[in-house]
């Protein structure tokens, strides 16, 4: 009889559970990814060195900056080097005679452009699918003398410019 009992009740919650009306209820997950637009420099100042031979004179310091940056704007972003002209007082070289290159492949020294003008060391196509995620270059320079130079400390500002139109 116990057993009767307590089959009937179970039978009865069962037929509750059933028959009565459930419901659900939804909620939305929601986060923001937050905008990441950068670029940093490995150094703030590049020594050329000493020459590294006197025929044609020439310094080069390889693998001089470290050029970290990350865009997760999906535009065409690009990261543009420019630089101004070498300066010692009145005395100049024109930028034009500084090559560069990045360290990685096969990559050549290329002339730096005219001051006032950039080269693109980077574009976010350049890096898909991950675009949004930090990258990294290694920078390389060579500066050969002509013969022309006159005697001085010549300094030039060099600018990377992580630019998102």
């Amino acid at each position: 009889m116990r057993r009767n009992i307590t089959g009937c009740i179970f039978l009865v919650i069962l037929l509750l559970s059933v028959a009565l009306p459930s419901s659900t209820a939804d909620c939305d997950l929601e986060f923001r990814i937050p905008e990441q637009v950068y670029i940093r420099l490995s150094a703030e100042a590049v020594d050329l060195g000493l020459p590294m031979s006197r025929d044609p004179v020439y310094y080069e310091k390889i693998a001089a900056v470290r050029v970290d940056y990350r865009c997760n704007i999906p535009t065409n972003w690009e990261v543009r080097i420019s630089a101004g002209d070498f300066r010692d007082g009145n005395k100049t070289i024109p930028i034009t005679r500084l090559q560069w290159r990045i360290e990685e492949g096969n990559s050549s020294y290329q002339p730096m452009p005219p001051s006032g003008s950039y080269a693109v060391l980077a574009r976010r196509r350049d890096h898909l699918p991950l675009a949004g995620v930090e990258h990294s270059k290694t920078i390389s320079y060579r500066l050969e003398l002509r013969g022309d130079e006159h005697e001085g400390t010549y300094t030039a500002p060099i600018t990377y410019t992580l630019f998102v139109p």
